[in-house]
């Protein structure tokens, strides 16, 4: 099944979603989208910048989690 393409605002949005449905994590401030060089299998990554009142680690792991989970259907558009 091919990726669906979104733009870096749309993937910050759904990841920050979903990252704050992670146990302990409903009040994360910010993730951050990095853009990867195109040879790579995915072309981006994410982490948590602003944990809030989250523990930092446990929304690093969550990141990781929602990282895996949204890199099978999403694919960052390129400008």
């Amino acid at each position: 099944m091919p990726k669906v393409l979104v733009s870096m605002p749309e993937l910050q949005r759904r990841a920050l979603l979903e990252v704050r449905k992670q146990p302990g994590c409903h009040n994360v401030q910010e993730i951050v989208i990095n853009r990867v060089a195109s040879h790579a299998e995915n072309n981006w990554s994410l982490c948590a910048l602003a944990a809030g009142a989250a523990d930092a680690n446990t929304a690093a792991r969550a990141a990781v989690h929602v990282q895996t989970v949204l890199r099978r259907d999403y694919d960052l558009l390129m400008d």
